[in-house]
């Protein structure tokens, strides 16, 4: 089964949906926000690795880096690493680091 992706107008996310051959065109949803409100995007092709060979690239490119110049480069290597282990956290890191800048720890 073909794997589309859309950005729903609704919520302005970006979603994956799997979408078998004999599905209905307004079959599809969002997941965030079960708006079937959405446009089919242009994909860019995708390699599949295992959860251990993207935790492995994951890990590689964060060893290389330095310490974290600001909370901005800390979002963004919790966002990998959480890509990497299929555990989508962004509401709930959005909020810890918000929580961070409004106690001053910028």
């Amino acid at each position: 089964m073909p794997v589309f992706e859309y950005r729903c107008k609704d919520c302005g996310r970006r979603v994956s949906l799997l979408i078998g051959m004999t599905a209905q065109p307004d079959d599809e949803k969002c997941p965030h926000c079960q708006s079937k409100n959405l446009i089919k995007l242009v994909s860019r092709v995708q390699r599949f690795r295992t959860e251990d060979q993207r935790v492995e690239h994951a890990a590689d490119s964060i060893e290389g880096m330095s310490d974290p110049e600001s909370s901005s480069a800390m979002r963004e290597r919790v966002k990998e690493l959480g890509k990497a282990l299929d555990d989508d956290m962004s509401d709930e890191m959005e909020e810890m680091f918000e929580m961070d800048v409004e106690a001053g720890d910028e």
